[in-house]
């Protein structure tokens, strides 16, 4: 039977992590959490924080020689370097996302 975590418990433990500087798994193990249980924790946490953007089906990911990532969609592109900080990111979208 799989255990229940309380909201304070996510909460310590989403918020260890965030300081830790470990990846997901390597946190995850470490505290006995199932990984996939800790990345929906993740993933719940950055909607509910950040939002969502919903893209056009059309915008694709695409890898190119420079380890970038970019994701084009009309008069949309975006371009993500290998080592980006995805905090930031997230709170220029937040800004795109809130901006009326």
């Amino acid at each position: 039977m799989s255990k229940v975590y309380e909201e304070e418990e996510k909460r310590m433990y989403l918020d260890a992590f965030n300081v830790s500087g470990k990846t997901k798994t390597a946190f995850a193990r470490e505290n006995n959490i199932p990984e996939a249980t800790f990345r929906a924790w993740i993933k719940e946490d950055e909607y509910l924080t950040f939002g969502a953007i919903q893209l056009n089906n059309n915008a694709q990911p695409i890898r190119n020689k420079k380890q970038s990532t970019i994701f084009s969609c009309e008069n949309i592109r975006i371009e993500l370097k290998e080592g980006f900080d995805k905090n930031f990111l997230k709170r220029i979208v937040e800004v795109l996302i809130n901006d009326k």
